[in-house]
């Protein structure tokens, strides 16, 4: 079997999918950060190496004969992307993936290639940012420059509202304060291969939760009515790209619907989190996973959809710091529920406040809005604890307002 090198496991809620599917298929050398845990049941040999060790990665790449490198980690996208280069193997350029990885240098790219995406300033102190706000006008987006799955992403409404969000985003980099775009979002999954040919394999919605976090709510991917998204957004998918000069590998692009048109938010080199990777699956029949595997091999992946459904997922937030959900899940779930994950004895901070999700496939996207809101309530067990929300907290109304209904 081919060896692959994976760089960074991630969460293992999110990602262990990702490494069991690998891991099925081929011998997997993994590095990683941080202490192992649930990775030894899938990986050959696990190596503790930080992400910047660019040095230590490719002795290993080496030493281990490695026919492929990949990483579904954000912090590790542009160390896998120098590693593939230095070795010769399929991958992004080193520019490229920094690009992706650096809000800030994204926007610039794609304002000097015409990309109709938002409006960012970088900034490096509040004094900037209430300045950007006002040029920018209310309300705005305030966001880590380098940060990735919505971390430290703030609405901002009045100077108070900038002041707390600029708080949680700056860091030694500074951060973006960027236009506050109106309109339905929509995540676009593409894979490039040889030479940079890009395949848009599915488009789906995003719902956020309450302000100010914005926090995904809830997703779906929705065979019979992405082709009228991919015909609004495909000229700006492919541009957008192209400006970063990406070549090989899958990609996640965030798209808001505006009035005007549509208008790009990101692009991220790698699979998309919010379990992405299994929603498209369910919907589709492509295996964005074993797309990521054969484009790291230089092998053609397998894109044709042989499925037209609608699977979504909605998450779980909780009501109070320390809040838990049961280990075990409702005996009975609804109809259409394909998985139901709740995280036992975790508080509200870990998986960014997650207590849970419940995946649904349904045959279109209305009775699978309906069956999400059914897999809700089922994650609302009356043992959870009442109290204090957090920021991510998803009550009745907000998981109504995901369908339009209030």
């Amino acid at each position: 079997m081919p060896k692959i090198l994976i760089l960074g496991s991630g969460h293992d809620p999110d990602r262990e999918h990702m490494l069991a599917s690998v891991a099925a298929e081929h011998d997997v050398v993994l590095a990683q950060e941080s202490p192992v845990t649930w990775e030894s049941r899938y990986a050959g040999a696990v190596h503790r190496i930080a992400a910047d060790d660019l040095t230590s990665v490719l002795q290993l790449a080496r030493r281990e004969s490695v026919e492929a490198v990949l990483t579904w980690t954000e912090a590790w996208i542009e160390t896998a992307a120098a590693t593939t280069s230095a070795l010769r193997l399929p991958g992004h350029p080193v520019p490229s993936a920094r690009a992706c990885r650096d809000k800030h240098r994204m926007h610039q790219v794609w304002a000097a290639a015409g990309v109709p995406s938002a409006q960012a300033v970088l900034v490096t102190d509040e004094v900037q940012a209430h300045r950007a706000a006002v040029e920018l006008g209310y309300p705005v987006v305030v966001k880590p420059r380098s940060a990735t799955g919505g971390t430290g992403v703030r609405l901002a409404r009045s100077p108070a509202d900038l002041a707390r969000a600029y708080a949680g985003a700056a860091g030694a980099d500074g951060a973006l304060v960027e236009e506050y775009l109106d309109g339905p979002q929509i995540s676009v999954e593409s894979v490039l291969v040889r030479s940079g040919r890009l395949h848009v394999v599915a488009a789906g919605n995003r719902y956020p939760g309450p302000e100010p976090g914005l926090a995904t709510a809830s997703r779906l991917v929705s065979v019979p009515q992405q082709a009228e998204h991919l015909a609004l957004v495909r000229r700006a998918i492919d541009a957008a790209h192209a400006a970063l000069g990406l070549c090989e590998g899958v990609t996640h692009t965030e798209v808001r619907l505006t009035a005007d048109g549509p208008r790009l938010v990101g692009l991220n080199a790698r699979l998309g989190g919010d379990l992405i990777s299994r929603l498209v699956p369910l919907a589709t029949g492509v295996d964005l996973v074993e797309a990521a595997v054969d484009t790291a091999l230089g092998r053609q992946p397998r894109l044709r959809h042989t499925r037209r459904r609608t699977a979504g997922i909605i998450f779980r937030y909780g009501d109070a710091v320390g809040a838990t959900l049961p280990a075990s899940p409702p005996a009975q779930l609804p109809d259409g529920v394909e998985s139901l994950w709740t995280t036992p004895d975790a508080s509200v901070d870990r998986f960014g406040g997650r207590l849970g999700h419940a995946i649904v496939v349904a045959e279109d996207h209305a009775t699978c809005q309906d069956q999400l809101e059914k897999a809700y309530a089922a994650l609302l067990p009356e043992s959870v604890s009442v109290g204090e929300r957090s920021p991510g907290h998803l009550d009745e109304g907000a998981v109504l307002r995901l369908s339009g209904r209030r």
